[in-house]
């Protein structure tokens, strides 16, 4: 199907533009992993991408193989399912031809699927260093699952001490993904507790958009793993 035909459907397959960067993402096989690219050129219902490379060498490819071409416009991830149909050479480059399976799917992050993690992190209460200066300070917690858009985490109340949380509170996460180590804020937007534990669901204010790139690739192998149970 032509990309062309696409646009009268109103999807975001015109997303896709000569010079738009983005990542090649194969969720099985011995090179299952992320690699970097960008679209070269469009040809009717093809799409020319800048071959990927793996530590310095074009990466092995055969025909019919599928993989995602991930792309995002500073507001949503876009995600383009795709089969290579060919491999060509122009001007010394090596160019992978491809067309699109399925219709892209548009996500924004609190849209987006949340999966478990189980992390050791690390917490800020902000709210209560405002009401207590100097009292506060970084607490170990246990992430249980995380998304584009927040996540969720459990605290001791022995750590906690006398701390409290209730919605709206500004709290700071201390993690690490992807052999980096991140510092994001957020505001609880679910509270729930028991005798000795907090359970504190977070929105996520911002996020930069190098870091959404590893954590949505995170979620996406996540949801891999529990599709093949």
């Amino acid at each position: 199907m032509a990309y062309s035909s696409y646009l009268f459907q109103q999807d975001y397959t015109y997303k896709m533009q000569v010079g738009v960067k983005g990542d090649i993402v194969i969720n099985a096989g011995i090179y299952k992993g992320r690699y970097g690219t960008w679209v070269e050129d469009i040809k009717d219902d093809l799409a020319g991408f800048a071959y990927p490379l793996i530590k310095g060498a074009l990466l092995p490819v055969y025909k019919d193989l599928e993989f995602e071409f991930v792309m995002e416009d500073g507001i949503a991830l876009y995600v383009f399912e795709m089969s290579v149909r060919r491999v060509e050479m122009h001007g010394g480059f090596a160019i992978m031809w491809a067309n699109q399976l399925d219709y892209p799917k548009r996500i924004q992050r609190r849209e987006f699927l949340r999966v478990s993690c189980f992390w050791d992190i690390m917490i800020f209460h902000l709210g209560y260093e405002i009401s207590k200066p100097m009292f506060s300070m970084w607490l170990p917690a246990k992430a249980i699952d995380i998304s584009l858009g927040g996540y969720r985490f459990k605290l001791s109340k022995a750590d906690a001490g006398d701390m409290t949380f209730e919605t709206n509170d500004r709290i700071l996460i201390l993690f690490t993904l992807s052999e980096g180590q991140y510092m994001l804020s957020g505001r609880g937007t679910r509270i729930v507790q028991t005798d000795n534990m907090w359970e504190v669901g977070v929105g996520f204010d911002s996020m930069p958009s190098s870091l959404e790139k590893k954590l949505f690739g995170f979620i996406r192998q996540q949801e891999m793993l529990t599709r093949d149970e």
